[in-house]
Parts: structure tokens; C-alpha cells; sequence
């Protein structure tokens, strides 16, 4: 039986996304999840899926070949066969089956199409999935109109193969309310002609029990998202990387820019010291154009978070904001999707938002503990013509303009970034030399459109 299961899934295979399907004869099955009836010869060994439960297995299956029921189950549940039957002799096997795709979609109901779609589809099928294999030694396709209710269509193979050996298949498959219906027989060697007879009578059996309308496809705010929502993942995913791709190449220029900048710096005011050492005579310090003293507190830290994310990260946060919401919107209006599906497009979005969160309380737990650090909670800021000196909550060091990445003025201070998060804070009450305004035309003279 084995082979027969074998055989059976090669040609499910090849039949365009169509199921496999079986049943009896002088008999009548209704079978509610494909909404039939068939009939089946009373002497033939029928099963349905329940009656391969391993727990209570249909005492027939041994006689009928099934050695594995467990196994079988699997198969039938893989491939939606609902019905299968088999011959008091064991050489021919019908299995009924129901198989939704995106072509039986299209399609819908056979009866819908017109005499040259339906061959056009045929034509299809005989293109594509004709030859796919070199064990297949026959392959046909043709209409078949003689079904009492609806038309249907054959598909004929005949399989050779080492493993398996000789086997013929005859499948009757018709597309009813968006999926197909398909009543596969499957033969050792040659198909009798008793044997196609007794195939035929079968699917000329086959009662539809609902019919049901195709919904007419309309394009509202839900199926146009339904539609859209891959390409624009695809442009967001892609744009996010191509962003990043050239903002780090960007950063890595400037970084290399700027490490060459300081060692010509440092060169140079270790030729002034060098030179001014063997004149035997101190460095002389440059004039004092502004000089700044800024307390360090918590509220200090909380106005430079505050002004970090509503200003200079605003378009940053405004991003995680829509690609957030684009994702929530994914999770209740891809109606078609999988739940699970959903619930990971809208576990992304909730992480999106906690992430948004989160991120303001970890730089001022990172800007608090740099304070807590030190004992002195203030710099001192001089500014020169060239260069500005730090002492204090940072260590005393001298620092040349170019240094500075960007710069910005908020309404009680201006901050000065060397980092993607890291700056300097100059208090505009906290000048003993020059002010804050005379600070303002320096900073635009000397830093130009990093200065905002």
C-alpha cells in the first residue's frame, strides 16, 4: 500500500496545486468538509481519516495493505485526502481529495469559464506540469463533459519506476467554490478498462451538496493593504539597510577625517612646545575669548535627554513611530494572514514602542552615572581662537573646534557633540567671560552648518 501512497504523491505533484481524492461505489459517503456525496462499490475496503487513529485503528486496514496507519494519516492529512478505497484484490486505489490554491482561487468553479478558458487552462496544465519527471512515461490532459452536473477534467499517467515499478493513474479533478475536487485512481500495471469504467462511474457519482457564490473582488482599504503590505516591508527593509549601509560608511570616513586631523593637531602643538622649550621660555597660552562654568545634575542630565530625542533624534523616533503603527495596521488588517502571522507583526510593533521607551531612560542612566563617577560635578569651559580646554567632570584636556560633529542651542543651553550621544553641555547662565550671545555668533563663525 506503501507504493501505491508513493505513486499516489507523484502525481499530486504534478497536478497544478489540484488534491488527490476516493471513495464508494453502490454506496453513498457525504463528505461535509468538501460539501459531496460520492459513491463507492460496497465491496471495496473505504476509510476516512479517523480510521487511521492509532489509538482505534479501523480493523480493515490490514487487510486492505496499510501497514502503517500512522503514517497514511500523515499522508492524507498533508495532502487533504478525506476518502480512500481500495479494491478487494488490492490492485487499484481511489482516494478523494480537496486541494485550495491560489489557481483553484482564480478559477473558482469550471462552470464559470468559458469553452476557450477552459482550454486555455487545460493548456496550462499540459505546458507545466507535463514531463517533470523520467519516470513519467504517459501524460495526459483532456476535458471531460460527461459528469452529470459539471464538467470535469482527466488527467492520465502512467508511471515507471525502479522502486515502485509500473503504475497507472487516472485522476477525474473538477474546481468547485475555489477549490478542486479529485477522484484519483490508482492501478498496478495497466489500467484494466473494468477498471476506468468503475473510475468513471465513481466521479459521474460526484453530487455537489453547496454551491456557493464567488464574492466579487473589491478593492477597500484592507485588501489594497493586503496587497501593498509586502512591497512596502520589501522598500522599508531595504531602504533601512541601504541607510545604514551609507550612514556607516559615512561615520566611518569622518572618524579616519577626523583621527587624521588630531594627529596633525597634536604634531603641531608638540612643534609650538618643542619650540618654545628651547627658546627657554613657556608656551604662551592663547587669549581667552569666552570662558563657561556648568554644573552636572540630574536636572541637567534630564534636559539633554529630553532635548536629544525631541530634537536632534526627533526624525529618528518619528521613524519607529510609523514603522510601528505600519506594523500594528499589518496585524488587523491582513485579514488573510495566519494568526500567527499577525500576532509577530504585532508583537514587532508593541517591541518597536517599548524599545522607543526604553531608549530616553538608558542615556540618562548612562549621563547619571558619568556624573557619579567624579567628585567635581562641574566643567570649566575656556574657549580660544583655535582650540577650547576642559577641566572638571571630564579630564583636562585640550580640544581643537573640528572635534565637534555637530552643535545645537536649546533654550537654557548649547551642547556640543563629539558622539552620537555624547556632548557637552555649556549652561547659557553659566559665563564669567563673554555671554551667550556673543557664544552663538562665535559657534556659527567656527562651526558654520553644524550649528543648528
Amino acid at each position: 500500500m506503501r507504493k501505491r501512497m508513493a505513486s499516489l504523491l507523484c502525481a499530486l505533484l504534478l497536478v497544478i496545486g489540484c488534491a488527490v481524492p476516493a471513495l464508494a461505489a453502490g454506496q453513498t459517503y457525504t463528505v461535509e468538509e468538501m460539501d459531496l456525496t460520492i459513491d463507492m462499490p460496497e465491496d471495496f475496503y473505504v476509510f476516512d481519516q479517523e480510521d487511521f487513529n492509532v489509538l482505534s485503528p479501523n480493523e480493515d486496514l490490514g487487510a486492505a495493505g496499510f501497514k502503517d496507519p500512522q503514517e497514511q494519516l500523515e499522508l492524507m492529512q498533508e495532502y487533504g485526502i478525506y476518502l480512500t478505497a481500495v479494491s478487494p484484490d488490492l490492485n487499484l486505489t481511489i482516494n478523494l481529495a480537496k486541494k485550495e490554491s491560489t489557481t483553484t482561487q482564480s478559477v473558482y468553479d469550471l462552470t464559470l469559464l468559458s469553452d476557450e478558458e477552459f482550454e486555455d487552462f487545460l493548456d496550462t496544465m499540459r505546458g507545466e506540469d507535463g514531463d517533470t519527471s523520467p519516470e513519467i512515461e504517459a501524460y495526459e490532459v483532456a476535458r471531460y463533459d460527461d459528469q452529470p452536473e459539471r464538467p470535469f477534467f482527466t488527467i492520465r499517467m502512467k508511471m515507471n519506476s525502479e522502486q515502485y515499478g509500473v503504475k497507472d493513474e487516472l485522476c477525474y479533478v473538477t474546481v468547485v467554490n475555489g477549490f478542486s475536487i479529485t477522484v484519483d485512481g490508482i492501478a498496478d500495471g495497466d489500467m484494466t478498462q473494468e477498471q476506468k469504467e468503475l473510475l468513471q462511474q465513481i466521479a459521474d457519482s460526484v453530487h455537489i451538496t453547496q454551491i456557493i457564490e464567488q464574492e466579487p473582488f473589491e478593492l477597500n482599504a484592507g485588501t489594497l493593504f493586503s496587497l501593498l503590505f509586502p512591497l512596502v516591508l520589501i522598500v522599508l527593509l531595504v531602504a533601512l539597510g541601504v541607510g545604514m549601509k551609507i550612514r556607516g560608511g559615512h561615520a566611518m570616513k569622518q572618524r579616519r577625517a577626523l583621527a587624521d586631523r588630531m594627529s596633525e593637531y597634536r604634531r603641531e602643538q608638540k612643534r609650538l612646545e618643542e619650540e618654545a622649550e628651547a627658546a627657554g621660555k613657556p608656551l604662551e597660552e592663547p587669549e581667552t575669548l569666552f570662558r563657561n562654568r556648568t554644573v552636572y545634575n540630574e536636572e541637567v542630565a534630564h534636559d539633554f535627554v529630553q532635548f536629544h530625542f525631541l530634537r536632534r533624534k526627533l526624525g529618528v523616533m518619528i521613524g519607529y513611530a510609523l514603522f510601528a503603527l505600519f506594523m500594528a495596521a499589518s496585524a488587523f488588517l491582513l485579514a488573510d494572514a495566519e494568526w500567527y502571522m499577525r500576532l509577530i507583526l504585532f508583537g514587532v510593533a508593541v517591541f518597536l514602542v517599548v524599545w522607543m521607551c526604553l531608549m530616553p531612560g538608558k542615556l540618562y542612566n548612562n549621563v547619571l552615572a558619568t556624573f557619579k563617577k567624579v567628585k567635581n560635578k562641574q566643567n570649566e569651559y575656556t574657549f580660544r581662537a583655535d582650540d577650547f580646554r576642559i577641566a572638571g567632570v571630564q579630564s583636562a584636556s585640550v580640544f581643537p573646534y573640528f572635534q565637534i560633529t555637530r552643535a545645537y542651542e536649546s533654550k537654557k543651553y548649547f551642547y556640543l557633540y563629539f558622539g552620537e550621544e555624547q556632548a557637552y553641555y555649556i549652561a547659557k547662565d553659566g559665563f564669567t567671560v563673554g555671554d551667550a550671545d556673543g557664544f552663538r555668533a562665535f559657534l556659527k563663525d567656527k562651526l558654520g552648518k553644524s550649528f543648528h
